[in-house]
């Protein structure tokens, strides 16, 4: 298995829903980026007849190897926890239908 990119959000406010100074959107980039922001995700919605936007900043990177060992252990025990679940199922099978 490969590691997979993350994507995290970035705890910042981002006040550009009614507009914003070119001069403030460079200092908002800047701060993000020494957060270790590596994206801007801007979505529009709309609830009720009003429209609305969310932004956040995330940071994308690939999972550290903890991450990726936490994972593969993860998977590893549902596909245990699902082969126990089915053995006994099977075992209850053949009791009730014969072998």
């Amino acid at each position: 298995m490969e590691k997979l990119k993350k994507q995290f959000k970035v705890d910042y406010s981002l006040e550009w829903t009614y507009g914003v100074e070119i001069t403030k959107l460079r200092e908002d980039l800047d701060a993000l980026e020494k957060l270790g922001a590596t994206h801007v995700n801007i979505d529009s919605y709309e609830s009720y007849g009003c429209s609305y936007i969310e932004i956040e900043a995330k940071c994308e990177r690939f999972e550290t190897d903890q991450e990726f060992e936490n994972r593969i252990s993860e998977i590893k025990r549902r596909e245990q926890v699902k082969k126990n679940r089915e053995l006994a199922e099977f075992e209850k099978l053949k009791l009730k239908y014969g072998k």
